[in-house]
């Protein structure tokens, strides 16, 4: 018994010792989002107005593994006409908005060392789309979840001992669902990542 107990206990020791010592990195980014698909046909403007938080912990050489957070707002205005959804027909000038809560697990490849590391990515998770269109005083009201895949692509720059900036490239596919048609948007972000242990 004394013999499984040490065996346990070096075990236990050794299968820990890289996450006790690994790394972690948060970052804080600006994104700017360009839109596709369902959301393209509902407003096409460029989103300037999108933010993501990522926590990411080290497993193994070059993996990290951890958590996206994000928001971002697309909004399109349209011309005074008339529209048209389902039965009702509306004259007027419309107000489109998309407000998009991607939430996602994922995944890091680093594909070097130094002062620049490239990496490769992907997320698996959810969207959450609350999508209005207003005109005068009335208002359509659509909020969906949507399974979501993000693969990304990015680099990390070091300018101190424990900050770097990141920039990458993120698309965000979110499937249709019953109710409401797949998402696209190419996400762009930049922003300040910072190392701890």
């Amino acid at each position: 018994m004394k013999k499984l107990t040490i065996f346990l206990i070096l075990a236990a020791g050794v299968f820990m010792a890289p996450f006790v010592s690994a790394q972690s990195f948060t970052s804080a980014q600006y994104s700017i989002g360009i839109p596709f698909g369902g959301l393209k046909d509902h407003t096409d403007q460029v989103s300037f107005r999108g933010f993501t938080f990522e926590y990411q912990r080290e497993v193994a050489e070059n993996v990290s593994v951890g958590v996206n957070l994000a928001y971002s707002v697309f909004y399109e205005r349209k011309d005074y006409d008339s529209y048209t959804q389902g039965n009702a027909t509306l004259t007027g000038v419309q107000y489109r908005y998309n407000n998009m809560f991607p939430m996602l697990v994922n995944a890091h490849y680093n594909l070097g060392t130094g002062a620049v590391i490239p990496y490769a990515g992907l997320g698996l998770g959810t969207l959450y789309n609350l999508r209005n269109t207003d005109m005068g005083v009335y208002t359509i009201e659509e909020n969906n979840w949507h399974f979501l895949i993000s693969p990304e692509l990015g680099a990390m720059f070091d300018i101190s001992a424990g900050t770097s900036i990141k920039i990458n490239a993120k698309y965000d596919m979110a499937f249709k669902t019953k109710d409401a048609d797949g998402l696209g948007n190419l996400n762009f972000n930049i922003g300040l990542v910072f190392l701890s242990f």
